[in-house]
């Protein structure tokens, strides 16, 4: 009788959730690729697009470098860090109500499906980013790393702020149906404001102290300046400014989400 015997080990908290996490991530990278016959090819895609029509466009009316590097990579270093911002957001609305049937496991809560698509998404643009910028080196748009260390405070820190609006979103999807129609309305103007096309030093600067309210802007600005040698930083860029939107933004992320992490499970409503 005792051969038959199985011992079953404890687990802890953390070993719980990275399970989930983990089985969660696998799952959205097959319903996020695994339909398609080019499968992960998918990923590069829309940041291509973007950068090639860009430059295309600059090509027609313009020449020369923006903001002391070359307009690719300039388009290229803009488009991944916008896609970023909209893509954690948007796809957050829809993440408890598009894996309700999960929460029949206990252990399975609305933060582990966050946590797991926010995982996903970073590591589609590291992907694409470690795959483009090669790309771009090897057709000859030179540029050279400037201060790496810098570009890492300056990534995780956005990548904080973003965390912060997708905990949000997360919460108030299910709740507020209209979320899904005002969201995109809100983000789609960020595309035309957040430097994307253009760099700060190039704006007038009676203009500059309105767009400077954008955290975005702040992080891909700082973003090429940590990433690339020549590139002119406006000197109303400032990283203290993104860390204090990244604060508070993940701040109360944490804090709409632990008010309603009961009611969103249970198809609650904030009216």
């Amino acid at each position: 009788m005792e051969a038959f015997e199985t011992k079953i080990h404890r687990q802890s908290a953390w070993q719980i959730q990275r399970s989930v996490v983990f089985g969660i991530f696998i799952r959205e990278l097959e319903n996020r690729f695994g339909r398609y016959a080019l499968g992960y090819l998918w990923a590069p895609l829309e940041p291509l697009v973007y950068v090639i029509v860009l430059s295309l466009v600059r090509g027609r009316f313009a020449a020369g470098d923006i903001g002391g590097i070359s307009p690719v990579v300039f388009f290229a270093s803009g488009v991944l860090g916008y896609i970023f911002f909209r893509q954690i957001p948007i796809t957050s609305l829809s993440c408890v109500e598009s894996n309700q049937g999960l929460f029949n496991y206990q252990r399975v809560k609305p933060a582990d499906i966050f946590v797991a698509r926010f995982i996903l998404e970073s590591l589609i643009i590291l992907f694409v980013a470690v795959l483009l910028f090669p790309l771009l080196l090897g057709v000859g748009q030179d540029f050279t790393i400037n201060d790496p260390l810098r570009l890492f405070a300056v990534l995780a820190t956005f990548l904080v702020f973003v965390a912060g609006l997708g905990l949000t979103c997360t919460a108030l999807g299910p709740l507020w149906i209209e979320a899904k129609k005002v969201l995109p309305l809100l983000i789609r103007p960020m595309f035309f404001i957040s430097g994307i096309f253009f760099p700060l030093v190039s704006v007038p600067v009676a203009l500059r102290s309105y767009l400077t309210w954008n955290p975005v802007l702040h992080a891909l600005e700082l973003t090429r300046d940590a990433a690339f040698v020549g590139y002119n930083l406006a000197p109303e860029v400032s990283f203290s400014f993104l860390f204090w939107c990244a604060v508070i933004s993940f701040a109360f992320g944490l804090s709409v989400y632990r008010l309603l992490r009961i009611k969103i499970v249970t198809s609650g409503t904030i009216r």
